[in-house]
């Protein structure tokens, strides 16, 4: 029994030797680092995400802003006299007063096939329509 006490005496000396306060500061010290490094490392990985997604949204914008400046520009030529023009004659079949309307009817010409002009997958009816300025 004496030589349990002596024993665990001598393990408690260990212990508080161990745990002195400094070395429970630089365990804590190494702790907190630790917690700080992986925060700022976090945060960094975060940052560098973010200017990823903001380069891609930026290019997304200036996509939509040429899209829409393509738009207003078929929308103004749309508006314009020279279209209206264009509908009455070929699509209504209007003139002028004193012009004639000459309907020519020639032969259909024997083709074997026409390949369709290739427009890019996505490509909008006004692109196709006017053809793309890309």
């Amino acid at each position: 029994m004496l030589d349990s006490r002596v024993a665990g005496r001598g393990f408690s000396v260990f212990l508080l030797r161990f745990l002195s306060p400094g070395r429970l500061l630089l365990v804590a010290t190494v702790l907190v680092a630790g917690y700080l490094f992986y925060s700022a490392g976090g945060s960094l990985l975060h940052s560098y995400q973010l200017q990823g997604d903001e380069a891609q949204l930026r290019a997304n914008i200036d996509d939509l802003k040429a899209q829409h400046d393509q738009l207003q520009q078929v929308r103004d030529y749309l508006r314009t006299d020279e279209y209206v023009e264009f509908m009455a004659r070929r699509v209504f079949g209007l003139v002028k007063p004193g012009e004639v309307l000459v309907i020519v009817d020639a032969p259909k010409a024997q083709t074997t096939s026409s390949a369709p002009q290739d427009f890019p997958l996505g490509a909008t009816w006004w692109q196709r329509l006017f053809g793309s300025s890309n």
